[in-house]
């Protein structure tokens, strides 16, 4: 069985959970070798470069999610799909609700044997910090980290994915612009908070805010605070720039010092940290398993 997902050249943890989570759910008691298997990801849209070759292939959709798009009504879910359920309801709801959905597929994690292990890690940070990993290259987050005198957590996920969610076990609170560190924190229990800094520029607030959205109405989650901190400065010869080359040219600069003074500012406040209630969470638990126990 082959995994498809994105691959970051420098490593990003959500995506990386699916070679390290599925060999060890699955192992060798899958025997399916010439099928496709979409895990972990917003990785069903029309644009995925894998879908047109394994368009002949058999491919298993296990809690993937939809990356909204104007071309998504030419994903054409053929004979050659077999989706065992989708992260949400928005991705549903983008496929004619035509199949179910559970939650993501990141909450496989607690069907490990390890998890019991992982979970019970002792805490020992009052609040780590999770940057998105597209946002690595902009800022010094281990400065900034210290500087609120939180522990850092890299997206890239360097000493392995394991090491990552053991990170987040031993936070009492986790602050995060990724949405994979949120998902794990609520399945290790850690109350977690949403900030917003440069999604909106490299994946596209529309696309995040989609992406965002169908987990947190999977798990019941309809209000949400979010710390929004602009990356990009207006400047008073802004309008007038854009008027007078027919919004061709900008005048929005990138000033690292202010944005690092708002990001400290914004993130600073802990309050409105969240969590699924554990009812709905031993909810999905049973659906994960009984999806594991029949794929299996």
């Amino acid at each position: 069985m082959k995994y498809v997902y994105f691959k970051s050249e420098l490593g990003n943890f959500g995506d990386d959970l699916n070679p390290w989570l599925w060999p060890q759910l699955f192992g060798k008691q899958v025997h399916i070798a010439d099928a496709n298997f979409f895990g972990v990801g917003s990785i069903l849209h029309a644009e995925n470069s894998h879908l047109k070759r394994l368009s002949n292939e058999r491919k298993i959709v296990f809690g993937t999610g939809i990356r909204p798009s104007n071309l998504y009504k030419n994903l054409s879910l053929d004979e050659t799909w077999d989706v065992r359920f989708l992260r949400g309801p928005y991705s549903a709801r983008y496929l004619d609700n035509r199949y179910k959905y559970i939650s993501d597929a990141a909450y496989a994690v607690r069907q490990l044997e390890s998890f019991s292990e992982i979970l019970n890690t002792p805490k020992k940070y009052e609040v780590s910090l999770m940057p998105y990993f597209h946002s690595m290259n902009y800022f010094n987050w281990k400065k900034i980290s210290n500087h609120l005198g939180y522990n850092f957590i890299s997206p890239h996920s360097e000493n392995g994915v394991k090491n990552t969610l053991k990170e987040i076990a031993a936070s009492k609170y986790l602050i995060t612009e990724a949405m994979h560190g949120a998902i794990l924190a609520d399945a290790l229990r850690t109350p977690w908070k949403r900030f917003v800094l440069t999604t909106p520029y490299t994946e596209g607030g529309r696309i995040s805010d989609f992406k965002w959205n169908d987990w947190l109405n999977s798990i019941d989650i309809c209000k949400t605070e979010v710390a929004y901190v602009p990356l990009y400065q207006n400047t008073r010869l802004h309008n007038p720039i854009k008027r007078l080359t027919g919004n061709m040219v900008s005048a929005k600069f990138l000033i690292k010092s202010k944005v690092i003074d708002n990001l400290i500012k914004s993130l600073s406040d802990t309050s409105g940290c969240l969590l699924s209630s554990d009812k709905l969470l031993k909810n999905i638990d049973s659906k994960f398993h009984e999806e594991i126990q029949e794929f299996i």
